[in-house]
């Protein structure tokens, strides 16, 4: 598996072992002791669609993760952007805590190594990436390429958001595991709201 950021770390092994859930009416990643997937195996129910998505879904939150990181460590940044950067993070880290509990549960360390490299729907590209990081570097003391590095932020987000609905569609309709089908309606609930949040951001 790939490095993750460090915020990740402590989610990732909770979930694996004992399960993870986002509140009272999140899914629980723990899974029954008799069923296959304590042996490694998925459970019948899971069908070709929701491994994919766990798959697909956990690198594109985990780049989530590192933007928020880039912008959280910048001075100066509105409390408004610092706000929902601060959210974005602490609500993907602990999805991604579920979804990586029920991907080692279910035995697809193969299938998610083989998707952890993989840029789409929505995801920054390297050179993408690493202008937000010079932006974010650049801005110290320099209230205009803070204001710079925030906007970029804001934008490269929206757009990350939007790729993230568009793969929930498919799940949300065509997967077979409910709990993971439920955890993909909040993605759209959460994110969808986060882009009307960012579009009040920058004045749209």
């Amino acid at each position: 598996m790939k490095k993750l950021p460090a915020v990740l770390t402590a989610l990732v092994v909770t979930a694996a072992l004992a399960g993870c859930s986002t509140g009272g009416d999140a899914p629980q990643a723990e899974a029954p002791a008799s069923s296959a997937a304590s042996e490694g195996v998925a459970p019948a129910e899971a069908n070709d669609t929701d491994l994919h998505f766990l798959a697909m879904m956990t690198p594109h939150h985990e780049q989530a993760v590192e933007m928020s990181e880039i912008i959280l460590a910048v001075d100066g940044v509105s409390d408004a952007t610092r706000d929902l950067a601060q959210r974005i993070l602490d609500g993907q880290a602990e999805e991604i805590g579920i979804m990586r509990g029920w991907a080692d549960a279910w035995g697809q360390d193969d299938l998610m190594q083989m998707h952890s490299v993989h840029i789409a729907n929505g995801m920054l590209t390297g050179d993408q990436m690493g202008s937000l990081e010079r932006l974010a570097d650049a801005s110290a003391g320099d209230a205009t390429a803070v204001a710079e590095a925030e906007k970029t932020f804001l934008e490269l987000m929206h757009s990350h958001h939007e790729g993230a609905i568009a793969m929930t569609q498919g799940e949300i309709a065509d997967g077979g595991y409910t709990d993971l089908q439920d955890l993909a309606q909040q993605m759209v609930d959460v994110q969808t709201a986060e882009m009307a949040e960012i579009d009040g951001l920058l004045g749209r």
